[in-house]
């Protein structure tokens, strides 16, 4: 591992750092690669000679420390730094394979883990950049803190590239398209890109376009006027407006009717809104994040959405990965969501049984993250000791055999023959039909459940609930 002085790609706050690691020649590497970088840095061979060195200097920010070491091993270290000093934030280092040890260290408070050896050096560079950005916002007050990069907890090649995606594009000012499957993360991406842009000091409002019927998320985005409608008694600011000087994310922009998409391309290229009812029009200041799951290029080829406004929205794409794709991530997020959902609900749960992260590593989540989660937050309500079981995991059906019933689809009978008579069809009807006979199925399958049965069919909950509304299903019928 060569140190390269002077290198400033990754600049940043300079920070003090203490290195912890039984390997000389590998504290001699870091010392090098982090004074190059504007850092102070100390060293030390292990646990006790750390404790004994932030004892008389306890002025530190970031302690970085290998997991395995004589005397003191890195997780009693990262335990004892964070019990007697929790302002110092905490990186793990291991040469070894073992994902418990790094959910362990996740869960003392660890920002993330390096793995030795290094693939280089502007990886160690970056993670600690990483760690002093968000100190850097913390200091600053920012609302929301904990939102930079380093919120996506991950260290596959694709959250990395994610990762450096955000920390260049997150200062622009331009609008932002943010596509992936439902539950990967998009709102987090969107919420880390405002609480790291120069509009961090301003709102951050969401609202998902298929949550709304068209008048009324003509009235959300833009507000209306007293009088303007049956029900609208008083003026009302549309989110647009309540944003000034913040950040916008239209989740689902792709279930936008084709009137309000007209009206969006509008307040995009004037930067101004006029309310339902209104006569006159309102500057605004605001940055558009859009969010889908649907792939708009292909819906404006099928002209479902305006070709000038994808251009609009689609300046800055970025590409939210599915879980399946980064799989090594999985243990890492499973034990972040383990010790939220311990503490929430007052558990012991601190860690898994071996056979526990193959099952969750062997899934495919179609679900993403929001699926992992909720198996997690679930596992937690059963368990009854510090280890989650096979048993907790599987409380009740998992939803890959939800997924295998509803690929069957034995329900909606023959398969589908397309054709067109001669004397033509109402497509808007059969897709309708369609649509609805696949929702009740989902429906039976998860037994009413509308959260399971969106991940069943790739949607949000949002999105299912309104077309629940739409098409008239009873669940109480099935």
């Amino acid at each position: 591992m060569s140190a390269s002085r002077g290198d400033t790609t990754h600049e940043s706050l300079p920070g003090k750092v203490l290195v912890v690691d039984d390997e000389e020649g590998l504290r001699e590497a870091m010392t090098a690669i982090l004074e190059g970088a504007g850092h102070q840095v100390e060293t030390a061979p292990d646990g006790v000679a750390a404790l004994e060195l932030l004892a008389q200097d306890p002025e530190f920010d970031l302690v970085i420390a290998d997991l395995r070491m004589p005397r003191m091993d890195g997780l009693e270290l990262l335990r004892r730094v964070r019990d007697l000093y929790p302002e110092i934030d905490l990186l793990a280092m291991t040469a070894y394979d073992s994902w418990e040890s790094a959910v362990e260290a996740m869960r003392l408070g660890a920002y993330n883990y390096l793995r030795k050896p290094f693939r280089d050096n502007d990886e160690v560079r970056q993670a600690v950049a990483n760690v002093m950005r968000v100190r850097r916002f913390r200091a600053e007050s920012a609302p929301e803190a904990f939102a930079s990069s380093d919120a996506l907890i991950g260290n596959t090649p694709q959250i990395v590239r994610l990762k450096d995606v955000l920390r260049r594009v997150a200062p622009l000012e331009g609008t932002v398209l943010l596509t992936g499957e439902s539950g990967t993360g998009k709102s987090l991406v969107a919420k880390i890109m405002h609480y790291s842009s120069p509009r961090r000091q301003g709102p951050f409002v969401t609202i998902s376009c298929g949550e709304f019927a068209e008048s009324l998320l003509e009235s959300e985005l833009f507000g209306h006027v007293r009088g303007a409608f049956t029900g609208a008694v008083a003026d009302k600011k549309g989110l647009f407006e309540v944003a000034e000087g913040g950040t916008v994310l239209l989740d689902e922009v792709g279930e936008m009717s084709p009137q309000t998409q007209v009206k969006l391309l509008h307040v995009l290229e004037e930067r101004e809104v006029r309310p339902v009812g209104a006569t006159e029009t309102l500057k605004v200041d605001v940055r558009l994040i859009a969010a889908t799951n649907r792939d708009l290029a292909a819906d404006v080829e099928e002209g479902r959405f305006r070709t000038d406004l994808f251009y609009r929205v689609n300046v800055i794409p970025v590409h939210v990965p599915p879980l399946r794709e980064r799989r090594e991530d999985i243990p890492l997020l499973a034990g972040h969501f383990l010790a939220r959902a311990a503490r929430r609900m007052g558990k012991e749960a601190t860690g898994f049984a071996p056979d526990v992260l193959a099952i969750l590593m062997s899934r495919n989540w179609p679900g993403n993250i929001r699926e992992l989660e909720n198996a997690i937050q679930r596992a937690v309500v059963f368990c009854q000791g510090a280890v989650l079981q096979v048993a907790d995991l599987d409380a009740r059906p998992v939803v890959p055999a939800e997924e295998e019933a509803l690929a069957s689809a034995e329900p909606l009978g023959p398969p589908l023959r397309v054709d067109v008579p001669a004397e033509g069809l109402d497509l808007d009807e059969r897709l309708g039909s369609l649509e609805e006979r696949y929702i009740r199925r989902a429906l039976e399958i998860t037994e009413g459940s509308v959260t399971r049965a969106a991940e069943l069919l790739g949607t949000s909950f949002r999105s299912l609930r309104y077309r629940i509304k739409k098409l008239g299903i009873d669940r109480r019928d099935l």
